[in-house]
């Protein structure tokens, strides 16, 4: 198979993978360079074996040597925080019960932490793999008298995140997801708009996504514009639209029961598939210099679809204030 004719393409993410790799650089001066793919079977599940000769890299519609394969993994690490001010009261068996069902669908390694946002951001259960843990945590929790803290938590958790990089010696190991839980109520806040512009800066950076659901505290008939009036909203929106996820307006707190289960089949799979990608080495055909050449990237086994990535991570969206 060394025709670029017979090759199986593989679907490029947006044109971020495709510019880096028409610009790739050859590894430690040698002729060979790396990148990262995430293949899914005919049913839509990771692969759990690849080898080198289920893929084809070529130039010039000539195939070069794919010299290695290996697991590549990013795994999402979870945050979930909920609002439980004094407006949370009457929504606490639903908050349960969605975030019950949210767990119930993580693959069992998944990290996941629990935080409470009024009268500051703040631990119930920390990050672990621990579900009943966690289910005891989501049980344990109650409203409290202060006004929540939305805007605090956002930027704690740029803060948090940026300290672990920092731990880690700056290098990526992990998608970081953020689920907030939140009402319309007046809230509080410690941070002014520098720090908040500084935040999403840093988790459109670090490719983080949000998942956030706006509960009102108003009477039944509120729309979802209505809702969109809030200062949380002012500040929810914009975070989603520039450093990527969800963003779910609701008129009654019950929604969540279903709704956050879907978030959590959701999470999910965005862990499947960073927790399952392959690092190929490519040897570059003899003769061959400087940027690559007409590069087609392909998989034989037949079924077999994926994405190409710089560093194994999701992309953030296209932003057009």
């Amino acid at each position: 198979m060394s025709k670029a004719r017979d090759i199986v393409p593989v679907r490029v993410v947006a044109l971020v993978g495709l510019a880096w790799l028409l610009a790739v650089a050859p590894l430690s001066g040698q002729q060979q360079f790396q990148f990262i793919l995430s293949v899914l079977d005919a049913g839509g599940a990771p692969v759990d074996h690849l080898t080198p000769a289920d893929v084809v890299m070529a130039e010039q519609g000539i195939a070069n040597t794919i010299v290695d394969v290996q697991p590549f993994r990013r795994p999402v690490k979870l945050t979930i925080a909920v609002d439980n001010g004094p407006a949370s009261s009457e929504a606490l068996s639903h908050y349960r019960s969605g975030l019950a069902g949210l767990v119930k669908a993580l693959p069992p390694d998944m990290e996941v932490s629990l935080l409470t946002i009024a009268p500051q951001p703040r631990y119930v259960v920390k990050s672990t793999t621990d579900r009943d843990e966690i289910f005891a945590g989501i049980n344990r929790f109650a409203p409290d008298s202060f006004a929540p803290r939305f805007t605090d938590t956002l930027v704690e958790f740029s803060k948090r995140m940026e300290d672990e990089l920092e731990d880690n010696g700056n290098v990526v190991d992990s998608v970081p997801v953020l689920v907030i839980v939140s009402t319309t109520a007046a809230e509080a806040t410690s941070y002014q708009v520098p720090a908040v512009d500084r935040a999403f800066q840093f988790l459109r950076g670090r490719r983080a996504r949000l998942y956030i659901a706006m509960v009102t505290v108003r009477q039944f008939g509120t729309s979802p514009d209505q809702i969109n009036e809030g200062r949380q909203t002012q500040i929810a929106i914009p975070a989603i639209e520039f450093i990527g996820g969800t963003y779910e307006p609701l008129a009654i707190s019950n929604r969540l029961a279903t709704l956050l289960p879907e978030w959590g089949e959701d999470i999910a799979a965005l862990h499947r598939k960073y927790d399952n990608q392959w690092l190929v080495t490519v040897q570059r055909r003899e003769g061959l210099t400087g940027g690559l050449q007409q590069p087609a990237v392909g998989l034989v086994p037949e079924g077999l679809t994926g994405e190409l990535s710089r560093d194994g991570l999701p992309v953030p969206p296209v932003y057009n204030p």
